[in-house]
């Protein structure tokens, strides 16, 4: 029961289809701007078939100069990040539902069966997999000793990082109705960090699993499960010693790593990934609002709501622009100083679902169909 309410909660979140152009719940249409910088498309070459009909996010990932990217029936590709150009293909043979994780030397993927994988980067031979406890929704995470993962029951398993080993694992049961998806946990030499389902941030110790804090992001309102639901679907961001998290129907915090203490926290909400740029973090709220504040303070920067109900990506940053996509795969730059509109390009029809990413250079924007493209900012 507690999987279809998933399921439905998604549906509800990501289709389009379910609203009217007659009640107001209908994608805000977008408006007409004049662009202040232009854009082109470096390369684009499609990956497989993409994210299939569910709520898969299966997220690419950089290593160096090369690009990895896959599609949920686990056809991997290894790309030169600056061409497109393909250095190695494998047909893993298996769905996937969660990746591509980066560990030492291994590329890390989660599957609908359970199974974590883990491949050699040089040319994806397998490594080992192990079976968990549920459906691996999560980006698998690891360093040169564990890997972490999250799946769908709740669960955080920590693994032996040089055979697959289950080390230890937490259980933290979800709520009746969570949002479909699992945050990917953080690793450092001195813990491991997860968010989960009953809106808890908790902190580990990496080879043993002994809690070290814990931190409430949101507490429980309301009377129904549904005004009651506190996930934490985006991923724990770490810099300069401080956690940025946000929660769906909770708060946007900033806690200290060594001990979980807020420095500040603000009310929020948001199932997608947070942008960081030099000193501002960029939300994209449940209604597509997008906002930025101050990573010091919390105090809000500008908010753009001209793309409310559009479903947009978590936002990545290149260079002065912060950037989302939306369900109909319009890719919106907004300037970091005000949030207004400074260019517009279109990925694909069949929208985005991926959070954007950019390595500084180039931002890469995957589409639901397995477009993906590198776009860079023209220079004069």
């Amino acid at each position: 029961m507690r999987y279809l309410a998933l399921l439905w909660l998604m549906v509800g979140l990501s289709g389009c289809s379910l609203f009217s152009d007659e009640d107001g719940t209908e994608p805000m249409e977008l408006v007409d701007f004049e662009s202040t910088v232009e854009i082109k498309r470096v390369w684009h070459r499609g990956i497989g078939d993409g994210q299939g009909d569910g709520y898969t996010r299966i997220t690419p990932v950089i290593d160096g100069d090369t690009l990895y990217a896959a599609d949920y029936e686990g056809e991997l590709y290894a790309l030169n990040r600056k061409t497109g150009k393909v250095l190695w293909r494998k047909d893993l043979d298996t769905v996937l539902a969660g990746g591509v994780g980066l560990g030492k030397g291994q590329l890390l993927l989660g599957t609908d069966e359970g199974e974590v994988l883990a491949l050699n980067l040089a040319d994806g031979t397998e490594l080992w997999r192990t079976q968990l406890s549920g459906e691996v929704m999560s980006v698998p995470a690891g360093d040169e000793s564990i890997v972490a993962a999250q799946t769908l029951d709740g669960r955080l398993t920590v693994l032996d990082a040089s055979n697959g080993e289950v080390m230890w694992f937490y259980d933290n049961p979800p709520p009746k109705l969570t949002l479909r998806g699992r945050p990917s946990p953080v690793i450092t030499a001195a813990a491991v960090y997860a968010g989960f389902a009953n809106g808890r941030l908790m902190s580990f110790n990496p080879q043993n699993g002994l809690i070290l804090w814990e931190q409430r992001v949101a507490m429980p309102k309301g009377r129904s499960d549904l005004e009651k639901m506190v996930d934490i679907q985006a991923s724990p961001l770490l810099r300069d010693g401080i956690l940025y998290l946000n929660g769906y129907q909770g708060r946007l915090m900033a806690v200290s790593r060594s001990n979980g203490r807020p420095l500040w926290a603000i009310d929020s909400s948001s199932y997608q990934e947070i942008g960081l740029g030099d000193d501002a973090l960029y939300i994209a709220k449940d209604d597509s609002a997008v906002v930025a504040y101050n990573a010091g303070s919390g105090a809000e920067l500008w908010r753009n709501e001209l793309m409310l109900r559009r479903q947009v990506t978590g936002p990545a940053v290149l260079g002065d622009y912060a950037v989302v996509a939306d369900e109909e795969g319009y890719v919106h730059f907004l300037n970091t100083s005000d949030g207004r509109f400074a260019a517009r390009e279109r990925v694909d029809g069949s929208g985005v679902r991926v959070p954007l990413w950019s390595d500084g250079e180039l931002l890469y924007v995957l589409a639901n169909d397995g477009t993906l493209a590198a776009y860079a900012i023209k220079q004069d």
